[in-house]
């Protein structure tokens, strides 16, 4: 471990000017990856049929006490929803909802440093932690993503805790010139933070920010195993991020709850496949 202490420099140096084909050549997942042009924005993907009253109380609850302040441009565009494996995104940065230490545990954080290497726990190693609703930022080494943004989220349900841990991610990704981002459900594992009230912050902070940086952002994109969660997030995404399109695919108030679009179908298989992982 001795020469790891020393040797993340150097590759974290190398990484940083390498093209992208030679940064493919050392990918943990090789040829695997998937990049943002394979994600379709919001604004491409079909909404999901909602009642009346199933829309009505999906607005009560995720637009309380927010306004939808205007924005330039079409934020739909700016975001997605991804059912599959964070680790093998090919954008700018990752998140990771990591412990206190940094160091390494269980879940989304044990798979991010799989694929990293060993290399991401000596870099880590280096941060001195990281307090609750902060994040830190390390290079990504062997990941597709250039680079990870540790964070911290609370235990149980603390939503100022939450919406500091998505802010500071997003400001460390700003700070540093990315513009493209993908986050897991923060806290909602072994944390114990309600699915839904978590999905409310995570749309909440994402949309604040694109209010004001959106012009600097390519892609935000929620990265999702569970059923529960990839059904939260569908309905709730096009409330908070409503397309600037005049008309829904299928025609105003067409009922498309009896078809499944390819995407679903894609989305569905998806989901089964990856639930077991995120409940590791």
């Amino acid at each position: 471990m001795g020469r790891d202490s020393e040797k993340w420099k150097e590759e974290k140096e190398r990484l940083a000017k390498a093209t992208l084909e030679k940064r493919r050549e050392g990918y943990s997942c090789g040829a695997n990856s998937q990049s943002l042009e394979e994600i379709p924005a919001l604004n491409e993907t079909p909404a999901p049929h909602l009642s009346e009253a199933k829309r009505e109380r999906i607005e009560r609850e995720l637009l309380k006490d927010f306004v939808l302040e205007s924005s330039d441009g079409d934020l739909s565009s700016k975001v997605s929803y991804f059912v599959g494996d964070i680790t093998k995104l090919e954008i700018d940065a990752i998140v990771n909802a990591a412990n206190n230490s940094l160091l390494g545990g269980g879940g989304v954080d044990g798979a991010i440093h799989r694929a990293a290497g060993p290399l991401l726990l000596a870099e880590n190693k280096t941060l001195d932690g990281c307090e609750d609703g902060e994040a830190k930022i390390s290079c990504g080494y062997k990941l597709p993503a250039r680079f990870v943004i540790s964070t911290v989220g609370p235990r149980g349900e603390h939503p100022e805790v939450l919406r500091s841990a998505y802010s500071s991610c997003l400001s460390l990704m700003k700070e540093n010139n990315l513009r493209s981002i993908a986050f897991p459900c923060i806290s909602t594992g072994v944390y114990g933070y309600p699915q839904d009230s978590a999905c409310c912050v995570a749309l909440r902070t994402v949309r604040r920010f694109l209010e004001k940086h959106g012009d600097n952002v390519d892609r935000v994109i929620f990265c999702l195993f569970l059923s529960e969660d990839v059904a939260l997030y569908r309905e709730r995404m096009p409330i908070i991020f409503p397309s600037q399109r005049s008309e829904p695919e299928g025609g105003e108030g067409g009922d498309t709850s009896a078809t499944t679009s390819p995407k679903e179908e894609e989305t569905e298989e998806k989901v089964k496949e990856g639930e077991d992982l995120a409940k590791l």
